[in-house]
């Protein structure tokens, strides 16, 4: 119980951080403004990964001591890069963004995980492990976007918010598991 609640946590920072990042980018009339909405991303994204860091790693929740955050940083950079691209995508094809965030998500789920795992960030680009909770996490992405469009914004950030809880759950998973020696 006492990690569900941990990572409800850094789930919801999750979920406010995608949606203000989505008014935002949504609302942006300029280069300040779309500047201003990715840094909501990055800020975001990092403040969430640290606490999944300290969540994995049994740590205070808001412990910064000895959190890699230079290495979550440049995550989270990435991470905001695909949510990006995902946007413009959307805007063009839903199932064409869908499918590239999905597997982009691959790819920065797997380096996120190298860094909780304590491996280099770019050690592994892959790790099919991943794929089923990036899946989840893109399709909750596309049916939130979806509904956001309809005015139906407060069902779609429910359902952003619960894909991102099962994802975290399934990643935590994954990052407490010890890497097989090959």
């Amino acid at each position: 119980m006492r990690d569900q609640l941990r990572i409800a946590v850094f789930t919801i920072v999750e979920g406010a951080t995608l949606v203000i990042w989505l008014a935002l980018a949504r609302g942006a009339t300029n280069t300040g403004s779309m500047i201003a909405a990715l840094a909501v991303l990055v800020v975001g994204f990092t403040i969430e990964h640290i606490l999944a860091y300290n969540v994995i790693h049994n740590r205070g929740l808001f412990e910064i001591t000895g959190a890699p955050i230079g290495k979550k940083s440049v995550v989270s950079l990435i991470e905001s890069g695909i949510w990006a691209l995902w946007l413009l995508l959307a805007d063009v094809n839903a199932i064409v963004a869908a499918v590239v965030l999905t597997g982009l998500l691959v790819l920065e789920h797997t380096l996120s995980d190298n860094v909780f795992k304590g491996r280099d960030i770019f050690s592994k680009l892959l790790d099919a492990r991943t794929i089923g909770f990036s899946l989840i996490e893109a399709v909750g992405a596309g049916i939130w976007l979806a509904l956001a469009d309809s005015n139906m914004a407060v069902v779609g950030i429910v359902i952003l918010v619960v894909a991102s809880f099962i994802e975290h759950t399934l990643a935590v998973a994954l990052a407490r598991k010890q890497t097989a020696r090959i």
